[in-house]
């Protein structure tokens, strides 16, 4: 399957930890990445249901006749006490400690890492479960940086730890081909493109 996996616009808030906060994009912010990625084709639409993933995913979908499908599991990881607090006002050590072993050192109140790592899983099963009811598609997913990452690390098999010193900034998009077999999910990045 071919997979496009588009961060969603900016919203301005670069330095803040939004997970479940779900500020509005910025006036205009979808506008270059519907003209970066005009000549891209996608049958298939799928986002997160914060506001900011499906402005985009539907500013990306109308032009192409397309309707977008809100999934919960695509939403991103919820920061708990840090969500929505900007980088430079949490613990510097327990934000290092997080992006160390993010098993261990978990956002105060926030959603597992384990748990995370198995939503991630379910949307990517779910994607071959469609793809065996409906044909393979292009499918295009838009959603947050923490979910783009998980998606790299569990397909291509790449440590969580080299995810985080990947840019994704808003509006990146990732190609991959992923595959499922008996022994799981495999894939492999073709693309990477920065707005």
């Amino acid at each position: 399957m071919i997979l496009d996996l588009v961060r969603h616009a900016s919203t301005g808030r670069d330095t803040c930890l939004d997970g479940r906060t779900d500020p509005p994009l910025l006036a205009g912010a979808e506008d270059a990445l519907c003209a970066t990625y005009e000549a891209q084709e996608w049958e298939r639409v799928i986002c997160s249901p914060r506001l900011r993933a499906l402005h985009t995913a539907v500013a990306l979908a109308v032009p192409r006749g397309l309707q977008v499908r809100p999934d919960d599991e695509w939403e991103e990881l919820d920061f708990g006490d840090w969500d929505g607090l900007a980088i430079d006002a949490l613990p510097e050590q327990s934000l290092l400690g997080f992006h160390r072993d993010p098993h261990a050192f978990p956002p105060p109140n926030g959603e597992s890492w384990g748990h995370f790592e198995r939503r991630i899983a379910r949307a990517l099963d779910r994607l071959f479960d469609d793809e065996e009811d409906e044909g393979a598609v292009p499918t295009l997913i838009v959603s947050h940086g923490g979910p783009l990452r998980m998606v790299l690390s569990q397909a291509c098999g790449l440590p969580m730890s080299s995810c985080w010193a990947l840019r994704i900034d808003h509006g990146t998009r990732l190609r991959l081909r992923v595959e499922r077999d008996e022994g799981g999910v495999w894939g492999e990045l073709l693309e990477l493109q920065q707005p």
